[in-house]
């Protein structure tokens, strides 16, 4: 949930922002130039205000740091609140599953974090941090006993790990316990896995083996997890330089002003913005008519988490309406296919041959369990046609909160499958009237839509995941600023308008509801409206394109 102060500070920046979008479209005087360039400024100082609201103005992450003077390791040491960029729960997953994936996998981490923090444990003459239960990570609807996780590690996992590649594991445990609470690592090892695929693996764990988390006294793991805000930063001067000022500016109000995004999920983590990254320079690209680099970094983005495929797609839906009347687009189209596959099939086997070719099969198979996989903060179709008055107000807390988890997924993959009649048209509609609205407008505005729409429709990711959003009101700026008619104007002008009491709606609706489910399906819900409205607002405009086109 937000603080007060950032709710307060994200409403005045939407709030804002809104009106001065208003001006920035519909003026139309003698002045248009100079107004707009004024409005942009403007937009930048609510920008301002948004991006210190995400950043907690500069309370950033909680960690508590051993004090200088104490043994590390003992017992009731004590602690030295710190503000810093440094997510644990993140940070762990991330940094660690990628720097140890060759010897522990998608399923060894949290056993033989168990295992080794025993043996810390032992060594400094202090009971074991974890205790009780450990998630199954083969079967993340279940957890298992302290014992079993440590003997799984123990026996099939440690005889594989070379004694010096278990020792850095050990070290890195060692630093990361001197930063946070002991009672952190409980939670720690009952979360959910790390999930990237081997195609991102392969990378950031080169770079995740080159930045140590400590060397000597300087805390060298604050710059693995500033990585990501270089990335957000150079994403920002792109969509500055391709889109213009005002768009880049929409998009820091609109990424800042979120709660489904928030600092708090994801800020000081380790690279976990490659993808948008991957995906913003890909929008840049088509823009610029660079069709192969184009491919290339679509193919990058899709490599790191999947689903953005479907803004690949999108992108060149456009491509493949004029591709069946222009030789000159079959030859683009070719540009983009090439630049794709390169580097889809370069990473893959780059993944395979480090990895092995089980990664991919251990990976696949986790990633289609954990597609049916009900989370309290996941946003999909299938959130909304699942809601029934036992779904909300449950605790999943502990191994008695597993047994709830359990039961209240299998209830709720029961109910999904009996609503397939309703659910396999509206995402029919919903795909196919996204293609429809898509293909004959500008191949970036086609992909934004066609992508999130096929998050949304086919899918259910994280919360998180949805920070694409914060580029929907960047084009539907730029789009109604270069609108060709006044009609066409008005209904991007409006479907920007829809998008802001969209976001609006997930601002408060934490304020609504205090229960995290309700309030995550009020979410889904105003987000379902808001695709809804969209895809109608750009398609009767798209009919007569199309015609012109043909």
């Amino acid at each position: 949930m937000l603080e007060a102060n950032q709710l307060l500070a994200s409403v005045l920046a939407i709030t804002l922002a809104s009106a001065i979008a208003g001006v920035f479209v519909l003026h139309r005087g003698p002045a248009r130039r100079t107004v707009r360039r004024r409005c942009a400024w403007l937009l930048w100082g609510c920008a301002a205000i948004s991006l210190l609201s995400w950043l907690r103005f500069g309370h950033l992450q909680v960690a508590y740091i051993d004090a200088p003077e104490v043994t590390p390791g003992s017992l009731g040491r004590r602690k030295v609140e710190a503000h810093m960029p440094l997510h644990f729960h993140e940070f762990f997953h991330y940094y660690l599953g990628a720097k140890y994936f060759r010897e522990l996998g998608y399923e060894g981490l949290y056993d033989c974090t168990a295992l080794a923090d025993a043996e810390i444990a032992a060594e400094q003459g202090v009971p074991p941090r974890i205790g009780g239960y450990v998630r199954d990570l083969h079967d993340v609807l279940s957890d298992k006993t302290y014992e079993e996780s440590k003997r799984h590690c123990r026996e099939q996992l440690r005889p594989g790990i070379s004694a010096a590649r278990w020792a850095s594991f050990q070290d890195d445990l060692r630093e990361l316990q001197r930063l946070v609470p002991d009672e952190w690592w409980d939670p720690v090892v009952h979360d959910a896995g790390f999930n990237a695929p081997p195609s991102w693996v392969v990378v950031d764990s080169a770079i995740a083996n080159v930045i140590p988390i400590r060397l000597g006294t300087s805390p060298t793991f604050l710059v693995a997890t500033t990585l990501d805000m270089v990335l957000i930063l150079v994403c920002f001067r792109a969509l500055r330089r391709f889109f213009g000022a005002a768009a880049a500016a929409m998009a820091a109000i609109y990424f800042g002003a979120t709660f489904v995004a928030s600092y708090d999920w994801t800020g000081g983590a380790f690279l976990r913005y490659t993808w948008v990254a991957s995906l913003v320079f890909a929008l840049a690209a088509t823009y610029r008519g660079r069709w192969m680099l184009a491919g290339a970094l679509f193919a990058a983005a899709t490599c790191d988490r999947l689903f953005p495929l479907g803004f690949a797609v999108g992108a060149v839906l456009p491509l493949a309406v004029r591709a069946l009347r222009s030789p000159d687009d079959r030859r683009r189209l070719l540009r983009f296919a090439i630049g794709f596959s390169a580097v889809v099939a370069g990473l893959v086997v780059l993944g395979t041959v480090v990895f092995g070719a089980e990664s991919w099969h251990v990976f696949y198979g986790r990633i289609l369990r954990h597609g049916d996989v009900y989370f309290v903060m996941n946003i999909g179709l299938k959130r909304v046609l699942t809601w029934r008055h036992w779904v909300p107000a449950q605790t999943f807390r502990g191994h008695l909160g597993m047994q709830t988890f359990h039961d209240w997924n299998l209830r709720l993959r029961s109910t999904w499958a009996g609503m397939w009649p309703v659910a396999i048209p509206m995402q029919i509609v919903a795909v196919g009237g996204a293609a429809y609205a898509g293909s004959p407008r500008r191949p970036h505005e086609s992909s934004l839509l066609f992508g999130v729409v096929v998050m949304f429709f086919l899918s259910m990711p994280a919360n998180y995941y949805y920070v694409v959003l914060a580029l929907v009101p960047a084009m539907l700026l730029r789009a109604a600023a270069t609108a060709p008619s006044p009609r066409r104007r008005l209904r991007e002008y409006a479907a920007l308008t829809a998008f802001t009491a969209f976001s609006m709606t997930t601002l408060l609706s934490s304020r609504i509801s205090p229960d995290d489910i309700a309030y995550n399906h009020l979410i889904c819900v105003a987000l379902l409206v808001f695709l809804t409205a969209w895809i109608a607002l750009w398609v009767e405009p798209s009919r007569r394109v199309l015609r012109s086109v043909r």
